[in-house]
């Protein structure tokens, strides 16, 4: 028997969204996701079918335009971020 779930804890809400609870906070204030209170500490919970609503970010042409910044492209950069003071950073 398979359980689908309805409501969503904030946390479960932002790892179903794949955001931050910041952005799960945000889209409340701004009206775009309902959310419910219950119990006297007033957690928040999220239906499924709100959650769902949610439009998603897709890419625009002008988003698609942009290329990721590399060293290799571009000498400025290199220099910027190829030196002995951000050397322990290469190792991340």
């Amino acid at each position: 028997m398979v359980i689908v779930k309805e409501w969503f804890t904030l946390e479960e809400a932002a790892e179903y969204l794949s955001v931050s609870k910041r952005t799960i906070y945000k889209l409340t204030t701004e009206g775009r996701l309902a959310a419910f209170r219950i119990g006297q500490e007033r957690h928040r919970r999220f239906r499924k079918v709100d959650l769902d609503k949610v439009p998603i970010l897709k890419q625009t042409p002008q988003t698609s335009k942009l290329k990721p910044l590399s060293a290799k492209e571009d000498p400025v950069l290199a220099e910027l971020w190829n030196n002995a003071r951000d050397a322990a950073y290469d190792r991340i």
